[in-house]
């Protein structure tokens, strides 16, 4: 479907994350970023904007429109002129238009749940938590291929370059977060910044993860996800655009629904259906899920449980437990 040529071809946005309001207020000429089948991202002064159908979850820096399209085949290319308005995108090339009036605001900010309860369900469900997440990561192979096999100890003897990596750097931000040091926590962030391949290297996934985590369980006083806030304002410079875009919402409290899903049933108030939403996440992309799930299960454990083994290896004394 070529959307070129004739009147401009009207997308109405359905749900649009107030996160990305800043993006509204300086309104002018941007690009286009990347086309993907199920996504489109443009640029602007304020970073990354992605849009996506209704099968596409929200995101904190999305906005929804309310059909399906390949967006491969609508004639938009990278680097193509954007233009910005109050309450419309307008994509001239591709003859796109994307109105913004009738969208409703949805919020990425985590909700922050009382420390002492989270950390009593957290008590009371990590042994079987861990276990579904390892039978996720196992009935996805390629999910082992990133930092899953640090979830599932079966695929050890398989481990990659990026999870051998990514190990002790995971453990020295877990021991960082559980002190509550701020900055020896940035500094340990920093060393996962762009690790391993893909739109969002894997050490870049295990921090949002970590994040997320840090978020929903912070105590007045205590260390917050702005310990990521200088390693957020470098990405760029050290990573992708897209995985840069999510630290920097990650460092606000901000994540994608899914996430909101996954913590609910992690540390929430209803459990029941854990296993449906690790697998949803873990399904996400080819790698990204079970690496942000690495990233999520080691903050738990630092913050509730104590570390039991200095010299293990990010973790894997508690992913064998689950086995």
């Amino acid at each position: 479907m070529h959307l070129t040529g004739g009147r401009p071809e009207q997308l109405d946005a359905t749900l649009i994350s107030d996160a990305i309001t800043p993006h509204f207020e300086r309104p002018g000429p941007c690009a286009v970023h990347s086309i993907f089948k199920s996504v489109l991202n443009l640029e602007t002064r304020n970073g990354l904007i992605t849009v996506g159908g209704p099968s596409v979850g929200p995101l904190p820096h999305g906005l929804r429109i309310s059909r399906e399209l390949d967006f491969r085949s609508t004639g938009l290319r990278s680097g193509q002129l954007m233009i910005l308005e109050r309450h419309r995108i307008r994509i001239p090339d591709a003859n796109i238009e994307i109105d913004l009036s009738g969208a409703a605001p949805w919020s990425p900010r985590l909700p922050v749940l009382s420390p002492s309860v989270a950390q009593a369900r957290w008590r009371a469900r990590a042994v079987e938590m861990r276990r579904l997440a390892a039978a996720a990561v196992r009935a996805r192979p390629r999910a082992g291929e990133g930092l899953g096999s640090l979830i599932d100890l079966d695929r050890g003897p398989l481990m990659g370059a990026a999870a051998r990596l990514a190990g002790p750097r995971l453990e020295r931000l877990a021991l960082a977060v559980r002190s509550g040091n701020s900055m020896t926590a940035g500094v340990a962030a920093e060393s996962l910044v762009g690790l391993g391949p893909g739109l969002t290297p894997s050490g870049d996934d295990a921090l949002v993860g970590m994040a997320a985590v840090v978020t929903a369980m912070a105590a007045p006083g205590s260390l917050d996800a702005t310990f990521l806030g200088s390693v957020a304002a470098q990405a760029p410079a050290r990573t992708t655009l897209v995985s840069a875009t999510f630290l920097r919402h990650a460092s606000a409290g901000e994540f994608s629904a899914g996430m909101h899903q996954l913590m609910s049933v992690l540390i929430g108030p209803d459990a029941a259906d854990a296993r449906v939403a690790i697998e949803r996440f873990v399904a996400y992309g080819a790698t990204s899920g079970a690496d942000t799930l690495v990233g999520v299960l080691m903050g738990l454990d630092a913050l509730v449980l104590a570390v039991r083994d200095r010299s293990s290896v990010a973790g894997l004394e508690w992913v064998r437990s689950a086995a």
